[in-house]
């Protein structure tokens, strides 16, 4: 467990010293006090503009789980192009075979940092949030956003060969995130279109609070995350 505290460190210390990618970081800050002061504002503007009662209030909630989203996914972005620059210098197969192994090296570079963003968006939910969330919503979310920003760091880095490509994987990786607006947006059987995507069933469990919801996010994403951990793997060695 040492090593792989030690690794982690290594990771921060990485991100502290990459300008862009402590940017990337604080970005959820700034992203929530965008949607908590200015969507508000806005919606009031757009509803005195078209004389309606509401405009962008029925997608507060969709405003409030990009938030939660956004910390684990922007956090492990940033350690999977620590990760692609260790692998250009050739540092991942040599820590592969160390005592800290790949295992150890995937949890510090990925699972730490996803579980810490995880507990990080709870907190800026309670600063920023448009709408009210129950505590089993609050924590189900925590776990099913750290989820998913595994899911992308580990597409990140199996399918890009250096930074470059990795940054631009960043932004097709969100992809991933396809199912959120679906709920909000179609009520009808065609929403079921996405549901292989977890982000839909993630959305689901925000709007309803279901358990069985929750469940099927969870077990989508539980499936995927060993595919791309095996192409990880195969990377590393």
């Amino acid at each position: 467990m040492k090593r792989v505290l030690l690794s982690f460190k290594l990771v921060v210390r990485q991100i502290v010293t990459d300008g862009m990618l402590l940017a990337v970081c604080f970005a959820s800050i700034l992203a929530g006090a965008f949607f908590r002061f200015a969507i508000p504002s806005l919606e009031s503007l757009l509803c005195s503009y078209f004389d309606v009662a509401f405009v962008l209030q029925p997608y507060y909630r969709l405003f409030d789980l990009l938030l939660m989203i956004l910390s684990p996914y922007m956090f492990c972005f940033a350690s999977a192009m620590v990760m692609l620059d260790e692998h250009e210098q050739q540092l991942t197969r040599y820590l592969s075979v160390t005592p800290l192994q790949s295992h150890g090296y995937l949890i510090s570079h990925l699972a730490i940092p996803a579980v810490m963003a995880g507990f990080a968006s709870l907190i800026l939910l309670q600063f920023f949030h448009l709408t009210e969330w129950s505590l089993s919503q609050q924590i189900g979310m925590c776990i099913l956003s750290a989820l998913t920003g595994v899911v992308a760091g580990l597409i990140i880095f199996s399918c890009s060969h250096n930074k470059i490509e990795g940054m631009a994987m960043g932004k097709l990786s969100s992809l991933i995130l396809l199912g959120l607006p679906i709920p909000y947006m179609f009520h009808d059987r065609y929403q079921y279109l996405f549901s292989p995507f977890p982000s839909y069933w993630m959305a689901r469990f925000s709007i309803e609070g279901s358990l069985l919801f929750f469940l099927l996010s969870l077990a989508l994403s539980l499936v995927i995350i060993p595919f791309l951990y095996r192409k990880v793997l195969w990377k590393m060695v």
